[in-house]
Formats: C-alpha cells, structure tokens, sequence
C-alpha cells in the first residue's frame, strides 16, 4: 500500500487531529445554509488559499453538501496547470490527513485512464490546490473514497469532468465533484494593478471583475468561464472550476448557488489581496 504524504506546512492547516477539529468547527459556529439541504447536489467551487483566510468557506460548502444524499466518492479538481497540460492524478493508495488516510479508488482511476490521457501526480509538487482541502473532505465524509486530479485551464477540463460524469452513471457510482479555484489575485504581488491601489480597487474586483468569473460559474458555462478568466485574470486554476461544472452538468445539475462569497483583504487588509467564492451545485 502506497501513502501520498502531507507536504504542506502547518501554517496552511492545523497539523494534528484535535486543532483541526476546533478549527472546523469555528468556521461552521453562527452559520446555518440559506436554504434547507435537498438531494440532487452534485459538487462545488471552494478556493485553496491557507485555511486562515479561506477555510470558513471551504468548510461551510462541505458541510452543506455533506448533509444531502449517500456518498461513495469524491472526485478533487485541483489546478495550477496551463491550458497546454494534461491532467495529473494522484497515483498511491491513499493519501495522509489528520483525521487519518482517504482512499485512494484505484478501480475508478484505472477506468478514467482509460477514456483520457493523465499524467501521475508527483508525490513532491507540493501543490496546494487539493492538499488543503483533505483534512476537511476526511472530517465530512469520513467513509468516501477519493480520486485526486488537478486539471489544466482549458477545454480538456471539459472533456475530463465529462468523462468522470460518465463512468460515475456507468457504474452506478454516487460522487461529489469539487473544484478548488482562487479568483483574481490582485495587487503588487501579483503584478496585476488594473485599477491601482486602494478601496476603489477592491471595489473593482469584488463587483466586476470576480463577479464576471463567479456568474459565469453559476450559469455552468464552461468556455464562458475559461475565457473570463484567460482575458480578465480573474481566476487561479480556472480548470479545476470547469471540470467540476462539467462534471456536475453531466449527473444533472442545472445551476450553482452562492453560498458566500469575500477576499482576503476583508480578512487581513493589504494592498495586495484574492478573491474567494464557495458554489454548490
């Protein structure tokens, strides 16, 4: 049995079982879902950032979607791939969380690959965009097994998330598709100064150019949304956003909800700033 170890450090999450939990549960205190759980929730968009300045969001789409329907799997879009490379998915048996290891589903992988072209994901990139979400997938769904992907910001995220719709109806599969993208990164660390510095940017950001990417997610238009963010620069790991909606329109889905939505500069003001939406379907 192959383990896929935690790379990041403990500044990204919590690195023991217990503070993870009282984390988890701080994101979720005072907060109840704007409507009440219903089945046919396919998947949804949470961002990647550190669990400091996102993972109150991460965690109330996942409680949210945790409360609808019996699971068997978890299909993790990661990204930070260009529009030229292959998908690359996560190879070992199971992959270390605090709260203990999530399967890895050998079975549905060797059954992808064999519809699309992937690459292995090595146990060294560090990646962040699907680690960081690992030890909240374990604490809401403590029995699903899981398929790990990163996806690259093009149309064969579509092709991916289709074929992932596919064998899931195939085999008679109950699946979650969750895509991990940021939105604009915006500021002098990033090198991205479209309407300079100050409230009037974070306006811009909050009300045109995240807006542009986020309504495009809830319409599920795939090639809309990629070409919103190739033109705007208004997402990071775009791929992984458009996978899922393929995924998700595959099994049935119609429209994405917004659950909230913020930046980091609401947590901790700075010139340089990300966006943060969490989207059910």
């Amino acid at each position: 049995m192959s383990q896929r170890k935690r790379t990041l450090p403990r500044g990204w999450y919590p690195a023991d079982k217990k503070t993870c939990q009282n984390e988890i549960e701080s994101f979720l205190e005072g907060w109840t879902p704007s409507q009440p759980p219903a089945e046919g929730r396919w998947g949804g968009m949470v961002p990647h950032a550190g669990w400091y300045f996102s993972g109150k969001l991460a965690a109330r789409v996942f409680q949210f979607l945790s409360l609808s329907r019996r699971l068997e799997l978890i299909v993790l879009y990661g990204g930070h791939l260009g529009a030229e490379d292959l998908p690359r998915m996560v190879m070992e048996n199971t992959w270390e969380t605090p709260f203990g290891d999530m399967e890895i589903d050998g079975d549905f992988a060797k059954k992808l690959m064999k519809r699309i072209e992937v690459r292995a994901e090595s146990p060294a990139s560090g990646d962040n965009t699907m680690e960081i979400h690992l030890p909240m997938l374990k604490y809401f769904f403590p029995d699903t097994r899981l398929i790990g992907i990163r996806s690259p910001s093009s149309l064969k995220a579509k092709k991916l998330g289709e074929a992932v719709a596919e064998i899931s109806k195939e085999e008679g599969i109950s699946i979650l598709a969750i895509g991990s993208t940021d939105l604009t990164h915006y500021g002098p660390n990033y090198g991205f100064l479209k309407k300079g510095i100050g409230p009037a940017a974070v306006e811009w950001v909050k009300k045109e150019n995240d807006r542009g990417f986020v309504e495009a997610a809830l319409r599920m238009e795939v090639e809309g949304l990629l070409l919103h963010a190739e033109e705007n620069d208004s997402a990071c790991s775009a791929g992984a956003a458009a996978a899922t909606i393929a995924t998700c329109k595959g099994l049935g889905a119609k429209e994405g909800m917004l659950l909230d939505y913020y930046t980091s500069y609401d947590i901790m003001p700075d010139e340089s700033f990300v966006g943060y939406a969490g989207i059910v379907y």
